[in-house]
């Protein structure tokens, strides 16, 4: 899809076109004005050119003063846009900064060792160029940027799960309950599990339970559940490890 880009003026419009892919902006030609008040005479020939080409995109200089604000030829170009959107029909048109566009127009001449411009229509030209070239840009980058980040929300599931480790113990009554481990710690010397059955993993009201360390030799180690006077000494510091999982201790 071909770009235009408008650099507007109350003596002339420069003009700029992309190539068809929209990579690459080339000055095309400057629309001088005789009458600074008649739009319709420099819009038609616009219109003429958005056909020509078959153009999807106006981008629009938008000249902000150099501290960010808007004067008033901001409120000259927004009522051209509000003109030529009219004329234009489902053409979008979009505004771009414009601030230094001439001048830097006026450095490419010079540093390219180009003749110097005949007239102020080639730097009107140049400087639609530019215009058109910096919004190219600005929106490859953006798309890849984009594309890297949903290849990285890709190669990297973020909403995907995290595995984490699985235990079988006994129950009272000689069942076996599988629990998933959820975090663990140790404490005077001493360490603790905090686990949640793994059948209630995904319940929203489901409940840990803390299991503490008590022997162990290198082939197996046995866990008991903790007393409510060890929860107690335990509660604070319970209550700041779970937070992030958003689950009750029982």
């Amino acid at each position: 899809m071909r770009a235009l880009g408008l650099d507007y003026g109350d003596a002339r419009i420069g003009v700029a076109i992309s190539d068809p892919l929209g990579w690459t902006a080339s000055g095309l030609t400057t629309i001088a004005r005789k009458n600074p008040i008649d739009l319709s005479t420099s819009i038609s020939q616009i219109a003429e050119i958005v056909s020509e080409y078959q153009v999807g995109l106006v981008v629009l200089g938008y000249p902000k003063n150099m501290d960010g604000t808007e004067g008033e030829n901001c409120k000259k170009v927004l009522y051209f846009k509000k003109k030529l959107e009219r004329a234009l029909g489902s053409t979008p048109i979009e505004l771009y900064d414009e601030r230094l566009t001439s001048k830097r127009a006026n450095i490419i001449f010079a540093e390219t060792n180009s003749p110097r411009p005949k007239n102020k229509g080639d730097v009107d030209k140049m400087a639609a160029a530019i215009i058109l070239q910096d919004y190219l840009d600005l929106k490859s980058k953006e798309k890849k940027m984009d594309f890297d980040e949903r290849n990285f929300d890709e190669e990297f599931d973020m909403e995907e799960v995290i595995e984490m480790e699985t235990i079988i113990m006994t129950d009272e009554d000689g069942n076996e309950v599988e629990y998933i481990i959820i975090d663990e710690f140790e404490h005077n010397q001493t360490s603790y599990l905090i686990m949640v059955k793994a059948e209630n993993a995904e319940d929203d009201e489901a409940e840990a339970a803390i299991f503490k360390q008590v022997s162990a030799n290198e082939e197996e180690f046995v866990l008991e559940e903790i007393s409510e006077e060890e929860y107690n000494e335990l509660e604070e510091m319970l209550k700041a490890r779970m937070a992030e999982f958003d689950i009750d201790i029982q």
